[in-house]
Parts: C-alpha cells; structure tokens; sequence
C-alpha cells in the first residue's frame, strides 16, 4: 500500500496531542525531540487504515482538519490527566492530615514542588503503568479510536462535557478513598487527644498531637500501600474504556 502524506499527518497531530497531555510521556524531563518521533510513528502505524471523513480540499480545511485532530489527541489524552490528578489530590489529603504541607520535594516529572505522600503515589502510578503493560493499553486505545471516530469527523456534542464532569467526579471519589484510613487515624488521633485534655487541662493538646498522628499516619499509609496500588491499577485499567467514550461523543 502506497504512503499517504495527508493520513500520516492526520495521524502525526493527534498522536501528537494525545502525547501532549499524556502522563509519564507529557514530562518535563522527557525530551521533546523523543514525543516528536513517538508521535511520527504512531502516525505511521494508524496512516494505512485511516478513513478521512470529509475530504478536505483546500488549504483552509486542510488547516481546520489539522486543527480537529490535535483538539482530539488532547481529549483523549486529557482523560489519563483526569485519573492521575486523582492520584495528587490523595497525595495532598494525606499530607494534609500529617501536616506534611510545608515539607515540600521537586516533582522530576512537573518540575513543581510535591508533598512526599503525593511524589510516592505518583512513582506508584507510574511503575504499575509500565510493570503491568498498561503503556500498550493506552497505544490500543489510541490506535482504536479511528474506528470509533475517523479523523475529521468530531462534533462536540452535551454528553462529552458530562462525562467529563463524570470522570472528575470519580478522580475525587478515587482520591478520598485512598486517604480514607489516613483520615480516619487522623480523626481518632485528634478525639483521643482532645479527650485528653478535657481530663489533663495542663496538657498543650495541640502541639503534643502532631508526633503521634505523623507516627499514626505514616504507619498506616506504609500498611495501606498495597491497598493503594489496587486503586491505582483499577483506575489506570480504565483508561482505554474512557478514551473510547470520549471518542464516541465527539463522533
């Protein structure tokens, strides 16, 4: 089969897009030059079986098609933003309750600073993504979003804008229910000291708190590590699923 130009660059901007907003890939330590060739071959790879759904012949639809397709990589890529900001908003609500909030560390990935709970929920993320050959899964649903929207056929249409509401909705829940035992200690750390002072008034409750729900909540967060990688990787599973959706409602 002959290479054709104009499908590879279709494919070349979304690809391009999708890697843009794609975790792990969309690093600030990731070169560039590195996400232009992944880019360029992933165009290479769909180009064959690519169906343009409405021709474009001039320059100006040539430019608005191009435009259509990066607009599309970015959604598709925006849903795995959505699930790994789940994962900074938990990081934020452990360091909450530890009051680890001013004990900032540099994210490598973002070049922002990062409490420590949040850097090792990423570093999590990240090492189930590829140990558990979930990289391919978000190639396959890429690679399957042409069937379900050619390139040059989206529309935004109301239920995009509502499932996106949806996947955010389930990035806090995700997020509220790997803190959850770290909130919870932290509660009873905070009444029993509270009680403590009602019966010793001497007691300065509020600084002589901080060592034991650091100490609580560091030993619980170690103990619920596995438990948080079962999120993790359930939610990173989800992935391809809601890239088709996303897909299907701009078709």
């Amino acid at each position: 089969m002959p290479f054709d130009f104009q499908n590879w660059m279709f494919g070349f901007v979304r690809a391009g897009g999708f890697l843009l907003m794609l975790p792990i890939f969309s690093a600030a330590n990731v070169p560039v030059k590195l996400r232009v060739v992944f880019a360029a071959m992933l165009g290479i790879l769909v180009a064959p079986g690519m169906v343009v759904a409405h021709a474009a012949p001039t320059l100006f639809g040539s430019i608005s098609l191009i435009a259509s397709e990066a607009l599309i990589g970015v959604s598709l890529g925006f849903v795995s933003r959505i699930v790994i900001g789940g994962f900074e908003i938990a990081g934020q609500l452990i360091s909450s309750e530890l009051g680890l909030n001013m004990s900032a560390i540099m994210n490598p990935l973002s070049t922002t600073p990062t409490q420590a709970p949040g850097m090792m929920l990423l570093l999590l993320a990240t090492t189930l993504l590829f140990a558990l050959d979930l990289h391919h899964w978000l190639i396959a649903g890429f690679v399957k979003s042409y069937a379900v929207l050619p390139a040059g056929g989206a529309h935004l249409r109301e239920g995009l804008l509502l499932h996106v509401l949806k996947l955010t909705g389930q990035m806090f829940v995700v997020a509220v229910q790997m803190a959850a035992p770290i909130m919870a200690v932290s509660f009873v750390v905070i009444l029993v000291f509270a009680m403590l002072g009602r019966a010793v008034t001497q007691m300065n409750v509020f600084s002589e708190s901080f060592a034991f729900r650091i100490m609580a909540g560091m030993f619980v967060f170690a103990a619920t590590l596995p438990l948080m990688g079962q999120h993790i990787a359930n939610a990173l599973r989800r992935i391809p699923d809601d890239m088709m959706l996303v897909a299907h409602w701009l078709s």
